[in-house]
């Protein structure tokens, strides 16, 4: 059972999401790791990693035998076993499996061959009178009960170690207990950093800004008379116009916040309010607030130079950046 699930977590770690953020040597870790523990626990013999791998490595690539008229093993294209150079460096199978695979080739995979079809038996053809049986014995056409792994095994000397070191199931369950914990604790954590990075803009600071410049006034609402009219523009919020002394509060929808550019040659901020409540027979109302350089955040005017689309004039410390600097020619204190 242990054996199962070092396997489903290894192909849980096969998906490119979970290795975010890991160095080659962390995933290499992990892999050999959850490697170890599949072959400890499922008490694999050293022939079975071997067949494993005559499977699945690419350098081998085996066409197993398909014929149904043949007594030959399906092992038999991969005897006698050889080592592969691999393009990353290095060789496989492992050494220690090659002396295993030797005596496999030798005794089982010649036994397929022995009295059990009729026919040629050197070249693993059978004749078309001889019906294969639907059962056969262990052994019979190189197929052998699966058996674990016992002490005369190579790997079982590999795993000498792990074998003698036991533990109290008490204190594995307490062990267990508190890596569970740990795990709960470490999702807190990484949630409560998630909401920060929320809060001051996102991981790329997209939201507040040049190094978060927006935190200070988000979510303040700024507001001037303009003629008739009052203008109310809310960071993060929405923008209203409604009538001066008027008992409504809401008025006409403007647009909802959509973000904030730097022109990077003035310096100067742009705030853009979009989607709002549509003109008659016309487009959504928008509005868009230029800011410039000043000691507090205000709005200075509002009108309406083109049908439905409403511009502001502003002023903010935000906008006092290095290039307002240079180009009003301010020398450093």
């Amino acid at each position: 059972m242990r054996g199962l699930k070092y396997a489903a977590s290894a192909k849980h770690l096969l998906r490119p999401s979970v290795f975010e953020g890991a160095d080659e040597d962390e995933k290499r870790m992990l892999l050999v790791s959850l490697a170890t523990g599949v072959l400890y626990h499922s008490k694999l013999r050293t022939i079975h990693v071997w067949q494993i791998l005559q499977t699945i490595l690419p350098e081998f690539e085996p066409s197993f035998v398909k014929d149904e008229k043949t007594c030959s093993s399906p092992w038999s294209v991969a005897c006698p076993p050889k080592l592969a150079k691999r393009s990353s460096g290095g060789s496989v199978p492992p050494q220690f499996t090659l002396a295993t695979a030797e005596t496999f080739c030798n005794e089982q995979v010649e036994e397929a061959l022995e009295g059990v079809c009729g026919g040629d038996a050197e070249s693993g053809d059978v004749s078309d009178s001889v019906a294969l049986p639907s059962s056969a014995p262990d052994g019979q056409y190189g197929y052998h009960e699966i058996t674990p792994r016992d002490a005369s095994d190579p790997l079982a000397v590999a795993f000498e170690y792990l074998d003698s070191v036991t533990i109290p199931k008490s204190q594995l369950d307490d062990l267990e207990a508190k890596l569970k914990g740990l795990h709960n604790r470490s999702k807190d954590l990484n949630r409560k950093i998630d909401q920060l990075w929320k809060t001051v803009g996102g991981r790329e600071q997209d939201r507040m800004g040049p190094n978060g410049e927006l935190f200070g006034i988000s979510n303040e609402c700024f507001v001037v008379e303009a003629g008739k009219y009052e203008y109310e523009l809310c960071i993060f919020g929405k923008a209203y116009q409604r009538d001066r002394g008027g008992a409504s509060k809401s008025g006409t929808s403007l647009g909802s916040w959509r973000k904030m550019e730097v022109d990077e040659e003035s310096g100067n901020r742009i705030f853009r309010w979009e989607g709002g409540a549509k003109c008659w027979n016309g487009p959504e109302r928008s509005a868009t607030a230029v800011v410039t350089c000043g000691a507090e955040t205000r709005v200075l005017s509002a009108d309406e130079p083109e049908t439905c689309a409403y511009g502001m004039q502003m002023e903010s410390h935000i906008a006092c950046d290095d290039t307002f600097r240079k180009q009003n020619e301010i020398p450093l204190p």
